[in-house]
């Protein structure tokens, strides 16, 4: 199994924003990290027969105004 990703592709004279799971909006993102593809950017990287015992995310929404 692979983690899903978003990316952000330069188009023309912008950067364009596609979600190849639904491409539909979401309440946000976040970047854990830029590269071209997995090898570049590896949420983990380990060597040897590594056990995963456990992971646990938490994530709330900021709902602070936003600095001008």
């Amino acid at each position: 199994m692979d983690f899903a990703a978003w990316m952000e592709v330069w188009l023309g004279d912008r950067w364009w924003t596609f979600d190849p799971r639904n491409n539909a909006p979401r309440k946000g993102r976040v970047v854990i990290g830029r590269g071209r593809d997995a090898a570049d950017v590896a949420m983990a990287t380990t060597f040897g027969g590594p056990r995963l015992e456990s992971m646990v995310v938490h994530a709330e929404e900021d709902c602070a105004p936003a600095w001008r």
